[in-house]
């Protein structure tokens, strides 16, 4: 009976305990990167935008809480079509993140981070996150 009892406590205690997010679950997140070219048509003078999808192997980082602040846990290469996949997540807040491309008015060109958090709220789910649409301006 004693032995009972101890299993039981210990079999409570697993139960009980709340994983935070991270790896380990059933959950998979995935998108796409595109990039948008915006530029004047010098034959009729009108804007034209265009996009496509990004260079093969643009980082996209994972951050396994809501805090933008936090140094990223996880990074996929995008495939050929500007696509990448997280899987093995548990439930909880995850940050995800790319860099845009971009050139100043002196011709300098720097990157900055592009955010989007998603919020996985069930086991064996696929969250497909809205793309991440990166611009260009000529």
């Amino acid at each position: 009976m004693r032995n009972l009892i101890i299993i039981c406590a210990f079999a409570f205690g697993f139960m009980a305990c709340d994983k935070p997010a991270g790896e380990g679950g059933t959950s998979i997140i995935e998108g796409q990167v595109y990039k948008i070219f915006t530029f004047q048509n010098p034959t009729t003078g009108a804007w034209d935008t265009t996009y496509f999808q990004l260079d093969v192997g643009r980082d996209v980082f994972i951050i396994y809480a809501d805090n933008k602040a936090e140094l990223y846990d996880d990074k996929f290469d995008t495939d050929f079509n500007g696509k990448y996949h997280f899987e093995y997540l548990r439930k909880g807040e995850y940050t995800i993140y790319t860099y845009a491309d971009s050139t100043d008015n002196s011709n300098v060109k720097h990157e900055y981070p592009v955010f989007k958090q998603i919020n996985i709220s069930s086991n064996n789910s696929t969250y497909t996150l809205g793309d991440f649409i990166i611009e260009k301006n000529q």
